[in-house]
């Protein structure tokens, strides 16, 4: 038996969407058109795939299981005529990133995006979302993933997900006096959002270790060293997070914007950019983001 590529598509788009109308969209179909192919699906499969309700669309255990798979067969399907199509042209892109999102978001992103393309190259570096701004004005870059608010932004909003006080799991550090602090260089997000909240608690803290590196900020606050604050996905095992009970005020939800580089809109740089959104903002969704304002807070930069 085999399986019908277009109709694993629309079940996808159904078990991303959990909406017949909003796949249909997705796959250019009508409604009717899809609860026919579901039914077709199902059919071939000898089982149920979905259940239906009012309000939503569930996926059964069987669905769950059809889904994986189905997503690996269709990945691999454009693999191969990807593959076949231009086999000997390599594509290479340039991408710049900080290292927090390369550590906890980029990941699973390119391994899927290499999946679909896999003639594409692409060439990450890491640097500070401010320094990568200036860097894409000079034409460095293809794309970039950057914080919102770290300075001029051509681009959308493509992820948010929402900020944590950590500190060591068996640690102490937040019981200090003054709190210690580990985090970027003057003007780093995550650092000015946690001064102002300390500043507006009238609460005692010194810089304790100060560095680049997302690695390095990780490892202080690990070593019970000093808290932080980061984005959920920078948390590693060995932190927890501290909550306002423990005297930490709620920090804003971190947003990440998508830059492109108008000098070098290649079909295939367009490509990763289309999978970048749709992928990170899948992410958000299973986050349980939901689009909030920038933080507006006024900036004491002599506190920075």
């Amino acid at each position: 038996m085999m399986l019908d590529p277009d109709l694993l598509r629309t079940f996808l788009a159904i078990a991303d969407a959990r909406s017949f109308t909003a796949a249909g969209a997705a796959v250019g179909r009508t409604q009717s058109a899809v609860s026919m192919q579901i039914r077709r699906l199902e059919q071939r499969l000898g089982c149920e795939l979905l259940r239906r309700s009012a309000h939503e669309v569930a996926l059964t255990p069987q669905g769950e299981i059809l889904r994986r798979h189905a997503r690996q067969i269709l990945n691999a399907q454009r693999a191969a005529l990807a593959a076949l199509n231009r086999p000997e042209a390599p594509y290479e892109i340039s991408l710049g990133i900080p290292d927090d999102y390369a550590l906890g978001l980029l990941p699973v992103v390119l391994r899927d995006f290499a999946a679909v393309h896999p003639n594409a190259a692409v060439t990450v570096t890491c640097e500070p979302s401010r320094d990568i701004i200036h860097n894409m004005a000079e034409g460095a870059y293809d794309l970039a993933l950057v914080t919102e608010g770290q300075g001029p932004v051509t681009g959308q909003v493509v992820h948010q997900e929402p900020c944590h006080w950590v500190t060591a799991a068996k640690g102490d550090a937040h019981r200090r006096d003054p709190l210690p602090l580990a985090f970027g260089p003057a003007g780093d997000t995550y650092r000015r959002w946690a001064i102002d909240r300390l500043v507006d608690q009238g609460r005692a803290f010194r810089m304790a270790y100060t560095s680049v590196s997302m690695a390095g900020i990780r490892g202080a606050v690990l070593s019970g060293l000093a808290v932080s604050a980061m984005a959920r996905s920078s948390m590693t095992a060995g932190m927890r997070t501290l909550a306002e009970a423990e005297g930490f005020p709620e920090l804003p939800v971190l947003r990440i914007c998508l830059m492109t580089s108008a000098r070098s809109r290649t079909d295939m740089v367009q490509a990763l950019e289309h999978f970048l959104v749709d992928r990170l903002r899948k992410r958000a969704g299973d986050l349980g983001g939901k689009p909030t304002p920038a933080d507006r807070r006024r900036r004491r930069s002599a506190t920075l």
